[in-house]
């Protein structure tokens, strides 16, 4: 909320020109702090969210194909975020899937090869 605060003299100079005073400034940002502060933690910490890291070309580190290349970097009880990134082609990606399956890891997206160009 403290971050969200320091945006005030930004969105004040834009509002001052709209005929707005500080005070209704300093009000309008508390109110959209309160309410974008839970949309923002929701999507930063939400377990409901996957995240996935994608390069268009590169060479799969398992198989040696060059392909497009996907790596899961979160998801529900699964954060390899602070890890060394591992890039693999469609193919590997889906037995990672599996294997992330078999240990009750619940993978929601799968990459399609159609995506690839």
């Amino acid at each position: 909320m403290l971050r969200w605060q320091l945006s005030t003299p930004i969105l004040w100079l834009v509002l001052h020109k709209m005929g707005a005073g500080i005070t209704a400034t300093i009000v309008a940002n508390l109110i959209g702090g309160s309410i974008f502060f839970w949309v923002d933690k929701f999507i930063f910490t939400s377990k409901a969210i996957e995240l996935w890291h994608y390069r268009e070309t590169g060479i799969c580190p398992r198989c040696g194909k060059m392909s497009c290349l996907w790596r899961l970097v979160k998801t529900d009880n699964y954060d390899k975020s602070g890890s060394a990134p591992i890039f693999l082609c469609h193919s590997c990606s889906r037995d990672k899937i599996k294997e992330l399956n078999a240990k009750g890891i619940d993978v929601k997206f799968v990459p399609k090869e159609k995506g690839c160009q």
